[in-house]
């Protein structure tokens, strides 16, 4: 049996998420976060064109987690470097794959086009992470492109590995799929002042 139809083939898992609605620099970006998390953030940053929002589940910090969402926005990423959502995500399998090029992992999951922006969903990470060869580090990342700036989400788990080197269940990252493409973009309301 090939790796993607045990990955997909059960469809039972049912994530329970509510979907947040937050402001990042030209849009508001709709986005899941499960039930039972805090909507606080574990870690939040705005730095030179780059904002960042950690959310981990209940009894884990920023430092030590085992599940985590990560949102990211750009700032004019398309308009000052003429950045896409293909550029960037050959820049993260680039870096991650510099880290243990057997051990990495990337297979697109899902991609759309709305006009010229371009969405896409792809499974990335480490069978075996370098500090522990005995864990792994996987991750359910969307990459959207809005009219100026563009957004990374990510759904990330770390710990034992399976046998077949890989962590998450896979009804679950199966849920997490189908959640992911219903991420969505919309300007700011302030931009129509």
């Amino acid at each position: 049996m090939g790796f993607l139809s045990k990955l997909f083939g059960r469809k039972s898992a049912v994530v329970q998420n509510s979907f947040v609605k937050i402001p990042i620099f030209h849009e508001t970006l709709a986005f899941p976060l499960p039930d039972s998390w805090s909507l606080e953030p574990a870690f939040r940053s705005l730095e030179n064109g780059t904002f960042v929002l950690e959310f981990v589940g209940a009894d884990q910090t920023k430092e030590k987690w085992h599940d985590k969402l990560i949102v990211q926005g750009f700032n004019n990423a398309n308009d000052d470097v003429e950045l896409n959502a293909r550029k960037l995500l050959k820049m993260m399998q680039g870096e991650m794959a510099a880290l243990d090029g057997d051990a990495f992992y990337s297979e697109e999951l899902f991609s759309e086009t709305v006009i010229t922006r371009e969405k896409i969903a792809v499974v990335m990470g480490l069978k075996r992470v370098p500090d522990d060869t005995a864990e792994s580090q996987f991750g359910l990342y969307l990459i959207i492109e809005g009219e100026h700036d563009i957004y990374i989400v990510q759904r990330s788990w770390k710990g034992r590995a399976h046998q077949d080197g890989f962590l998450v269940p896979r009804d679950e990252l199966a849920a997490w799929l189908v959640e992911f493409k219903k991420i969505t973009l919309c300007k700011n309301e302030t931009e129509f002042a």
